[in-house]
């Protein structure tokens, strides 16, 4: 039986399929966070204080884009 993440991590993903189906900018949005995303996991901010300042920028960046991806799911989701 699937615990009950799988049925909404499941629910999730059928959500940004479909969304990303019918909106590019969505999945454009996508793209951009996973490569932030990528990018944050390379830095080493403990270490380097020029990377720890790279880090919070890319950290503001990936939020901005988390906004505008949480307000389209939103405005996407059926009931």
């Amino acid at each position: 039986m699937s615990s009950y993440f799988d049925i909404v991590a499941s629910r999730m993903k059928n959500m940004l399929t479909r969304i990303s189906a019918n909106d590019a900018d969505f999945e454009d949005l996508c793209e951009r966070h996973a490569a932030l995303t990528s990018d944050i996991r390379r830095l080493n901010p403990g270490e380097d204080p020029d990377q720890a300042q790279r880090d919070e920028q890319l950290r503001k960046r990936r939020a901005a884009i988390e906004q505008e991806m949480l307000a389209i799911m939103q405005a996407n989701v059926r009931v």
